[in-house]
């Protein structure tokens, strides 16, 4: 998470003259957790960081990737709800629902990593999933995109209706970010995965891509689950099938602005054991061999 997060966190709850047991309370969280979050100890999950923000009314991004102890986005929040008489008193707390946000391209030295390439704005940061759905006991489940529901997540990803009409489920362990199951198609990526198969990947910030991992992109051509190599300060990302050897899957280059979700491939779920490997058929043809010799001896 960037380092602007817990300064946010304190200068957002100060200007609103509050104590950490009022904010805390307010968010139904401990005293201790939220201190911690302040202190850089420990960080919220994904459910909580939109708890934080929606109390703030301010977006996610900001609150992770904007430092606004300078007053930037506050007093031009303020400057424009004066403006149109929503909010008189012209805190943060306002209605902001209807304000229109540009991000110019920052100076070198305030650059943040989570702005990459060119795109239509002409600047973009990749946002954590807007969508997610939450279980009866308000913990975040894990959404389903089975091969035939790829085409509708492409366009859908951000569609909160298409999104609660997929699949739903809860796993323990998960609890650290935003997870999404997704099923392989074809044989590109064998023998890591073959066609069929389910994973289970965690969203990425495309900063936090490491080389030669296995990642789901959605793209605008599709959904590709591949090994990458990142070079988002180029602009570009480098995509490669496991299964090249013959020439049939070659590797690519896209732009970085074609990619619209990454998603790191933590666990693989498969119904296709494995054949042997390469030593245990070679110890298996010696223990025939030996066991033909012993016969011919016998004989």
């Amino acid at each position: 998470m960037s380092t602007f997060f817990a300064p946010n966190l304190s200068f957002l709850r100060k200007k609103k003259g509050m104590t950490q047991i009022e904010v805390a309370t307010a968010l139904g969280l401990k005293r201790n957790t939220f201190s911690n979050y302040e202190t850089t100890h420990s960080e919220p999950d994904l459910g909580t960081l939109e708890k934080i923000a929606s109390f703030f009314d301010i977006s996610i991004d900001e609150l992770v990737s904007v430092d606004l102890s300078k007053g930037n986005l506050i007093e031009y929040r303020e400057e424009d709800e004066n403006k149109e008489n929503s909010n008189p008193k012209g805190n943060v707390g306002g209605n902001l629902t209807n304000i229109t946000r540009q991000y110019l391209p920052p100076g070198d030295e305030d650059t943040p990593v989570s702005i990459v390439a060119e795109s239509l704005q002409p600047y973009r940061r990749f946002l954590a999933p807007k969508i997610i759905t939450m279980d009866s006991h308000g913990e975040e489940n894990i959404i389903y995109v089975p091969i035939k529901a790829r085409a509708g997540y492409m366009a859908g990803f951000g569609d909160p209706q298409f999104i609660q009409s997929l699949s739903a489920y809860r796993l323990p362990g998960y609890t650290n970010g935003t997870y999404r199951i997704f099923e392989v198609e074809g044989h590109s990526m064998f023998p890591t995965l073959q066609d069929a198969d389910r994973v289970i990947a965690r969203w990425a910030d495309i900063s936090d891509v490491r080389d030669d991992r296995v990642y789901v992109l959605v793209t605008r051509q599709g959904i590709l689950i591949k090994r990458l190599i990142n070079r988002y300060h180029e602009g570009k990302i480098i995509v490669k099938s496991d299964n090249n050897h013959a020439g049939e899957f070659p590797t690519i280059v896209l732009d970085v602005a074609e990619v619209a979700e990454i998603w790191y491939v933590v666990e693989r779920w498969t119904r296709q054991l494995p054949g042997p490997g390469e030593i245990y058929k070679r110890l298996v043809n010696i223990e025939a061999e030996l066991a033909m010799l012993k016969q011919k001896m016998g004989d």
